[in-house]
């Protein structure tokens, strides 16, 4: 196997804020491939979109990367200067932000947006980036693009805006996307639009894509694997197929149940109870276990690594299978816990 295109090992960003230093990613490490798509999935406050502005060099005061490595190409992009970071930002690694409303400018048309990244890292005339303006936001699905380049964001409809945003993250053709929530308050129809635009284009430019959502639903179809993240860390991480065959994680068996199906009126969603904690005051022992069903006192206590329970497949859950953490029946805390929740009768 090749190398992987980026590396992100042992990642932590910190926040130092009145309330105290936010953990808002802990040791997070994660690698991407050439031409593969890889999911980072979890609720609202997880970290997952912190850990994409930290690979993106976006990371402000009172914030900031403190630990790890960012490898592209094997080049740990934490040791170039910010001019360095400008000249990969946008150009070799792209971003789809959440809210293209708040990520256009409203005084500028769409095409002057689209073009004005062009010429930062192209060195083409301004005619030329305007064509190629044109040329992208046709490639994206937006109609009648000679004449909607000329267009202000705020005559785009939502839907649109987001394909113009995709359309200003692909303009030098990166080789890394990063999309973070990139339907965010669209419609179902218009959600499998912009994944089908994405999928199309990914094909066409050979990107490598990080995709950030909260729906487990979304990187079903997409993603070749998928990291869950919870409270600032990876607590599992597998091939999207095993994630769903036989998720590991208490927490990715949550994400599962919410997924809504189309089964019949028989079926509800079952919520997880409870909400992510605060970085800044995290719970003792696993993050997780105030929310768990399953927690033991050895979960109050004890905090699980990210390992390894089975070839490719890893959990940070000491009732996984396999994860050969501190010896459960020794403390008495209770037996492994089986993916569907049961009692562990292997």
């Amino acid at each position: 196997m090749t190398d992987p295109i980026l590396e992100v090992e042992d990642l932590a960003t910190r926040f130092y804020t009145d309330e105290g230093v936010v953990e808002a990613v802990d040791g997070v490490s994660f690698d991407l491939y050439e031409g593969e798509t890889v999911g980072i999935v979890g609720e609202s406050g997880s970290g997952k979109s912190v850990t994409a502005m930290s690979i993106m060099g976006l990371i402000d005061s009172p914030g900031r990367v403190e630990e790890g490595t960012i490898r592209y190409r094997g080049e740990d992009l934490l040791e170039r200067s910010e001019s360095g970071i400008r000249e990969i930002r946008g150009g070799e690694i792209s971003m789809i932000f959440q809210d293209p409303m708040t990520s256009l400018n409203p005084v500028y048309t769409v095409g002057e947006q689209i073009s004005r990244v062009i010429r930062q890292h192209r060195d083409v005339s301004q005619s030329e980036a305007r064509a190629r303006a044109v040329e992208l936001m046709g490639d994206v699905g937006i109609p009648e693009a000679e004449s909607r380049v000329d267009n202000y964001p705020h005559q785009f409809s939502g839907g649109m805006r987001q394909r113009a945003l995709i359309a200003m993250a692909i303009s030098c053709e990166p080789e890394i996307l990063i999309a973070d929530e990139p339907t965010t308050a669209l419609d179902v129809t218009i959600e499998a639009q912009i994944f089908d635009v994405l999928e199309e284009l990914q094909e066409t430019y050979g990107m490598s894509v990080i995709l950030i959502t909260h729906d487990l639903g979304v990187v079903a179809g997409t993603a070749e694997r998928v990291n869950v993240m919870y409270a600032g860390r990876i607590v599992e991480r597998a091939d999207v197929d095993a994630l769903f065959e036989n998720p590991r994680h208490p927490y990715t068996r949550g994400l599962m149940r919410s997924i809504p199906r189309l089964h019949g009126s028989a079926d509800r969603l079952e919520p997880i109870a409870g909400s992510v904690p605060n970085p800044a005051a995290l719970p003792s022992g696993c993050s997780f276990h105030p929310r768990c069903p399953h927690a033991t006192e050895l979960c109050r206590g004890y905090d699980p690594e990210l390992r390894e329970v089975e070839p490719g497949r890893e959990a940070a859950c000491v009732h996984a299978r396999g994860y050969g953490g501190p010896d459960e029946r020794a403390t008495g805390s209770g037996e492994p816990v089986a993916a569907d929740g049961g009692d562990d009768d292997e």
